[in-house]
């Protein structure tokens, strides 16, 4: 069967060839989804071998944090709730800061939050940020790219807190909005500050939802665009299923697994052996990582 011009850009994506701007667009035009996710894999193969890492993440609401009690397994603790109140954020982290005794990374809020809170003013920025690291934020949770709206000022005031920034990610994804977004991502990954990009949408309605076609197709190209170490994929967000398939499409890192090892459904419904058995089915080998994407302890 001859090639395509799709196929020889994929060819040359899978390689790491540069590509000119002409065949990234060409590339995100396909719809022949298995051909990105054949090339999207081998992308992921050669960065990182069979390897696919995976976080166990325990939720805090901050109306919990005084009290807050998790699971001794939790590669991560995150703070979920968003950023309004900058002393009642101090106050949460530091009780949990204070209960994880630096055994665990603790993580939380949007530096869209921070954006906002601040007026995109990088000085003020800065000093919100530092009161976090102060009592106990090892990382802010996540850099929405669809709602930053200065995000180099806000990525630097975070570094000069001594706050780490590893997860670039996407609060919504109309259609139109798709490749446009995969290249900001470029953009902003190419600073090599991120450690993974999550290219599927946070938020989804119903009057817009995604498919799983157009998922998988999103993650293969992410994989095949962004020159990031790892694409994300969101184990309660998506469901381990979805997230299953993505690993064959180009995605290398699983997060939001369920640090809890009992489930009342069995041992092997546990999230733990099911994270495993999925990664491991989809053909890559698990490593359990913590929230900095180091090993775990």
């Amino acid at each position: 069967m001859a090639m395509t011009g799709v196929d020889a850009l994929l060819e040359r994506a899978a390689a790491g060839e540069p590509l000119e701007p002409g065949d990234r667009i060409a590339i995100a035009e396909s719809r022949d989804v298995l051909a990105l996710g054949m090339a999207a894999d081998v992308v992921k193969r050669r960065r990182h071998g069979a390897g696919v890492t995976f976080v166990r993440v325990a939720t805090i609401a901050m109306a919990d944090a005084a009290h807050a009690e998790w699971p001794s397994v939790a590669g991560e603790v995150r703070i979920e709730d968003p950023l309004v109140d900058v002393d009642a954020a101090v106050s949460a982290v530091e009780s949990v800061a204070a209960r994880a005794a630096g055994q665990v990374p603790v993580t939380g809020f949007s530096l869209a939050d921070v954006e906002r809170i601040t007026g995109a003013d990088a000085a003020r920025a800065e000093q919100v940020l530092a009161r976090l690291a102060k009592v106990g934020l090892t990382a802010i949770a996540s850099a929405p790219l669809d709602e930053l709206q200065a995000p180099r000022e806000m990525l630097q005031a975070a570094a000069a807190a001594g706050l780490r920034v590893l997860r670039l990610t996407v609060e919504r994804s109309p259609a139109d909005a798709r490749f446009a977004q995969l290249e900001r991502a470029s953009t902003l990954c190419q600073a090599g500050r991120f450690e993974a990009f999550a290219p599927l949408p946070r938020r989804v309605t119903a009057a817009a939802p995604t498919t799983g076609f157009e998922d998988v197709r999103q993650v293969a190209l992410a994989r095949l665009l962004v020159d990031v170490a790892r694409i994300q994929v969101d184990w309660p967000l998506y469901g381990p299923k979805l997230a299953q398939v993505g690993l064959t499409f180009g995605a290398d890192d699983v997060d939001g697994v369920s640090p809890l090892e009992e489930t009342g459904e069995g041992r092997r419904r546990a999230p733990l052996e099911e994270i495993r058995r999925n990664i491991t089915t989809a053909g890559g080998e698990p490593i359990e990582r913590d929230g900095l994407f180091g090993p775990r302890r």
